[in-house]
């Protein structure tokens, strides 16, 4: 139980059981970065760990169309202005701008649970399987240690039975900043109504799962059961919620945080607690290495000879257990899986105590100053209802940042605030702190190709703890989305060799994504349109005209967005020859 060998990433929740395939996803999150969320479609087509974890590289065609293959059944929901830009945006970021949806908690906190709800169906599309992740992870490429449940429903459903799960997904909708699309609520719905009538598969010495959405109604906060021991395992502290956890027990034994957080509440900490500990992972030598280590949020407690913990998204923090902000936890009874030892269990050497030890605070003539704090401003640049205007001019596209509101304030919260579309390097900047304190649109410098535009925009401003950087997703106005989309893709396709790949995505040869590069033939002419070792494209399509037409829309729609000479650039004469049998043959069925 709590092993820290037992190591599961992100890309491992998503890989589908034996005999399925990943139908749809929805992830709650914080915090999610741009490069993270454009990884994840490749890891959702893909049984290859190597191929989901790809380190910062170009975008290729191949994963275009993966983004285009499942970004319809996939959405995000985070923080307002919590997602971290990337270096190296590509155009193909407009696609992931209808999956990621900004939310605004409703009792004025953070939107915070960590949870995935993932539906695979089986190849005879008579079953399907629901996976549900409740973590303390948020969708980034963070190296901190987290820790997280993962179950997969059981066959057959049982009686219908109302549970947190379903009341999250069924109040998404309602917490968006933008809204949402029909598609997206109906699936919302739809999975509410399947997770209220799932049995779920638990581990060995684990009992049954019970959720707990915290702060999704006014006065909806976390109430620890009594107990006669508590353990806390949270990042981040407040005195006044320790103060509140501690009542529940007769003993709080053990505290487990970051070391800056147990020096800030010191004295409440080491008045309340028996025990406090930091992590201290074996080969991380150095004091900064391990205190942004701990990403973890747990409550260990023992009542009755029984063992139970919850663990999820909420850090003992007041904004956390008093319902200000929304979290996400699962508790169970645990007491076979951790033994006799119960609390004291978690600190031996098979457990958690190989990589935890005892913290004492430096002595300092000062105490710790607080971080800087832009929630603030955050809060503004949501309240403010900003949009993109664009404009074509004689060298290329105009773009201004408009916002609703003024705000005389923002240039003291965020000093040299200036903004970006995500898909331009920082140096393209350009202000905006003077223009939205006076409540009129911020002109970006220069022109950009269409391409280049998206609804991603990247604010960056310098603190006193040195530069931030965050992104919103902003409604864009002025260019249709389908143009933009279309010079994306004549952004990625230039030649036949990327068509070529991303038509076999688009098709289902999901193979493609994990060795496409290899595929080339002499002369940079693709080896695959006709029929090798595997399927070639113009039998894949042939066979997708017969068996899945509705399939060819995504193509369709693809191909008008080239000219004809562009098309004679990208595509051989003879896939030209049978695209124009296989519309015509599917023109005559309807």
């Amino acid at each position: 139980m709590l092993e820290p060998q037992a190591r599961l990433s992100i890309y491992d929740i998503l890989r589908p059981p034996g005999g399925f395939e990943l139908d749809c996803l929805v992830a709650t999150t914080y915090s999610a970065s741009l490069d993270t969320v454009l990884s994840l479609p490749a890891a959702m087509l893909v049984d290859s760990t190597d191929a989901a974890k790809q380190q910062a590289r170009i975008f290729t065609a191949n994963d275009l169309a993966a983004l285009k293959r499942v970004c319809g059944r996939t959405a995000i929901f985070c923080q307002g202005a919590a997602i971290h830009p990337a270096e190296l945006v590509p155009p193909a970021i407009i696609e992931a701008e209808e999956m990621v949806h900004e939310v605004s908690a409703p009792n004025g906190g953070s939107f915070h649970p960590k949870v995935w709800l993932i539906r695979f169906k089986h190849s005879d599309a008579k079953r399907s399987l629901l996976r549900v992740a409740i973590m303390s992870r948020n969708l980034t490429g963070d190296a901190s240690w987290d820790a997280g449940v993962v179950l997969d429903s059981k066959s057959g459903a049982g009686a219908p039975k109302a549970n947190d799960l379903g009341m999250l997904l069924r109040l998404l909708p309602t917490w968006c900043i933008r809204p949402l699309d029909q598609a997206r609520r109906e699936l919302l719905l739809e999975l509410a109504s399947e997770v209220e009538v799932a049995k779920w598969k638990m581990p060995a010495g684990v009992g049954t799962p019970t959720f707990h959405a915290v702060g999704n109604r006014p006065g909806r906060a976390w109430i620890q059961p009594e107990s006669k021991r508590l353990a806390i395992i949270s990042p981040f502290l407040t005195a006044s919620a320790i103060k509140d956890l501690a009542k529940s027990a007769d003993a709080l034994s053990l505290i487990v945080s970051r070391p800056d957080a147990l020096e800030r509440c010191w004295e409440t900490v080491s008045d309340r607690s028996e025990r406090q500990m930091v992590l201290a992972p074996p080969g991380e030598p150095t004091e900064g290495s391990r205190t942004k280590g701990l990403h973890a949020k747990l409550l260990i407690w023992e009542s009755r000879s029984r063992i139970r913990l919850a663990i999820g998204s909420m850090n003992a923090t007041s904004a956390a257990i008093n319902g200000r902000n929304v979290e996400f936890m699962v508790s169970f009874d645990c007491t076979e899986a951790i033994g006799e030892g119960a609390i004291d269990a978690l600190l031996e050497r098979r457990s958690m105590g190989s990589v935890l030890e005892d913290f004492e605070p430096a002595k300092r003539s000062e105490p710790l100053p607080d971080p800087f704090d832009d929630r603030a401003a955050r809060a503004y640049l949501l309240a403010a209802q900003l949009h993109l205007e664009c404009s074509l001019a004689e060298s290329g596209w105009e773009l201004c940042l408009t916002p609703r509101a003024a705000h005389a304030d923002i240039e003291s919260l965020l000093p040299g605030l200036r903004f970006r579309p995500a898909t331009l390097a920082s140096i393209r900047s350009g202000p905006c702190g003077a223009s939205l304190a006076a409540g009129e649109p911020a002109k970006l410098p220069g022109t950009l190709d269409l391409a280049e535009i998206t609804g991603f925009i990247v604010f960056e401003a310098d603190t006193p703890d040195g530069m931030i950087a965050f992104v919103r997703n902003l409604e864009v106005r002025g260019v249709e989305g389908d143009a933009r989309r279309h010079a994306a893709l004549k952004a990625l396709l230039p030649d036949k060799g990327s068509f070529s790949d991303f038509l076999r995505v688009l098709l289902g040869d999901f193979r493609s994504l994990e060795a496409i590069t290899t595929m080339n033939g002499a002369n940079g002419e693709p080896t695959t349109w006709r029929p090798t070792g595997q399927s070639g494209i113009l039998e894949m399509l042939i066979r997708c005209a017969a068996d899945d037409p509705a399939r060819l829309q995504s193509i369709e729609a693809t191909l008008k967005a080239f000219r004809p000479e562009e098309l004679e650039t990208v595509t051989p004469p003879e896939f030209r020859e049978l695209w124009s049998a296989i519309l015509e043959m599917v023109s005559a069925r309807r």
